[in-house]
């Protein structure tokens, strides 16, 4: 457990790096410029505070980028010890490792609480929008495990094509969650569309935030044939 947990955080970091210069260089800009948007007279304060104020914003925020790579990172590593011998797809279980992470930290409770965009006022109280996320999450990760489940079961007797459409209707379940959900964002001074795109770059940054933690955990032991390699060697011990 230990050599995969230390794969997992070194595989957080790498993405969580490269996550950070995400929200530095993409979504801090896009934020600010909706800020801006929403509260026009931000540009009348002169000097060179606001500047400062900026950049230790995109710093901090940047650096909590790399530390939220690293934790999941790590929990990655720990979820990929303990389920390995269940995910499906061969070569492609840290994927569908980092899918289901992603359905249960992020999908499951955007689909009632979607990414707060800069200007919108939040209707729920803060304890109340806590509980909701935390539940929210849990509904995520039974949808991840019933997906999982489905396609192993209706696979193994139909094939994959099969397979991949029992494991897709618990994720149209919660697609239906998030279509039939009522909103608990107020409406802001920024426009509708820039809203979606804003929260759509959000869901693109922790989607690839995901991806690269799985790529880079597998690609840190030769790829996919290392757990084959080890699960052989455990099993057939030198004598």
């Amino acid at each position: 457990m230990l050599q995969t947990l230390k794969r997992g955080t070194v595989a957080g970091a790498v993405a969580g790096g490269v996550y950070g210069l995400f929200v530095w260089l993409v979504l801090n800009p896009f934020t600010a410029a909706l800020e801006h948007a929403g509260h026009g007279h931000a540009h009348d304060h002169g000097g060179a505070e606001p500047v400062v104020s900026e950049l230790t914003t995109a710093v901090v925020s940047a650096g909590g980028g790399v530390l939220w790579g690293i934790l999941l990172g790590a929990g990655f590593g720990v979820a990929y010890f303990l389920f390995e011998p269940a995910l499906p797809g061969e070569d492609l279980k840290g994927y569908v490792l980092a899918g289901a992470g992603f359905l249960t930290v992020s999908v499951g409770p955007w689909t009632v609480l979607p990414p707060a965009v800069p200007g919108a006022e939040a209707l729920l109280a803060t304890e109340l929008r806590i509980a909701i996320y935390g539940a929210m999450m849990a509904v995520g990760a039974v949808v991840a495990v019933a997906s999982v489940l489905a396609y192993g079961r209706v696979s193994s007797r139909r094939g994959r094509p099969a397979g991949l459409v029992a494991a897709a209707v618990p994720l149209a379940a919660l697609a239906a969650v998030a279509v039939l959900a009522p909103s608990f964002v107020g409406g802001g001074e920024v426009g509708a569309e820039l809203a979606v795109a804003y929260r759509w770059t959000v869901v693109f940054g922790q989607a690839g935030l995901w991806a690269l933690i799985a790529t880079t955990f597998a690609r840190l032991e030769g790829g996919p044939d290392a757990t084959i390699t080890t699960s052989s060697t455990t099993a057939y011990p030198a004598d």
